[in-house]
């Protein structure tokens, strides 16, 4: 699934080429894509539309219009591609023509992406569920200890519902924990002040470095020009098994916690329980 830096990198590159620009055209492939009041009415709000502004809340894409708010939540397998033909190919969903430069199209083989039109009223209440955004100025470890307060779920589940902290995914958890020296089991409220310091400073570090990279790729992350990202030559543990851990030599364990595949170093990281 796309994460913070995925979605952030395609946002960039957004802003870019469509700010400014009208939609002439859109094109709805598959009426699943669509949530709120149909595909009829989706495409209604947005034929003629002006693209005022790009934005992002977490993993959610947000393209501001003057004619409402356009939200797009790649979820597993989605991505956004610029194309100088609004050509319908394999698994695109969605296609929005521009007057000028290149189309926008919504492609996902697993279809558990969404798109909808909303309001500010609307935004605001979506992203009032949401935690801080961990690359904000605003974003600090009183923040993220206020999230985790009172919290047995351990830290790695913690982290991925979104509720202390926004756009940390998998991959970025499984790095922010063995940064910060956390093993990802650990009780999310049992994490004393220093911890919960340690591991602020390691989200905010390890988003900005996938930002830098343009995101990770493994199997479907492409950017909006289709080229992958980088950042996975630089991972630390994620995807690692087995493979020596950069601080101490130890193997790479993978286990399950929360549900999730997790990897982290059985000595660097050890379940810690506040006294």
């Amino acid at each position: 699934m796309p994460e913070l830096p995925e979605v952030e990198t395609i946002r960039r590159e957004l802003d870019a080429a469509i700010v400014g620009r009208r939609i002439t055209a859109v094109t709805i492939v598959d009426a699943k894509l669509i949530l709120g009041k149909g595909a009829q009415a989706f495409g209604a709000a947005l034929r003629g539309a002006r693209v005022a502004d790009t934005d992002r809340r977490g993993k959610l894409l947000i393209l501001a219009t003057d004619r409402g708010t356009l939200v797009l939540h790649l979820m597993m397998t989605g991505r956004i591609s610029l194309r100088h033909s609004p050509a319908v190919r394999p698994h695109t969903r969605l296609v929005l023509e521009f007057d000028q430069g290149p189309s926008l199209h919504f492609v996902d083989t697993r279809r558990f992406g969404r798109a909808w039109m909303t309001d500010q009223a609307g935004l605001a209440a979506l992203t009032r569920r949401m935690g801080p955004e961990p690359l904000d100025s605003a974003f600090t470890a009183a923040r993220l200890a206020a999230g985790l307060r009172g919290r047995a779920v351990a830290i790695k589940p913690a982290l991925l519902d979104q509720r202390a902290v926004a756009g940390v995914g998998n991959i970025y958890a499984d790095e922010a924990l063995w940064l910060a020296r956390i093993h990802p089991a650990t009780p999310a409220g049992s994490l004393g002040r220093h911890k919960v310091e340690a591991l602020a400073r390691a989200i905010v570090t390890v988003l900005r470095d996938g930002v830098a990279h343009g995101g990770t790729s493994f199997r479907t992350y492409e950017n909006s020009r289709g080229e992958q990202g980088a950042h996975q030559r630089w991972l630390k543990v994620f995807r690692r098994t087995g493979e020596p851990c950069f601080r101490c030599g130890r193997p790479i364990e993978r286990t399950i916690v929360g549900q999730r595949s997790t990897h982290s170093c059985p000595r660097c990281q050890r379940v810690y329980v506040r006294p």
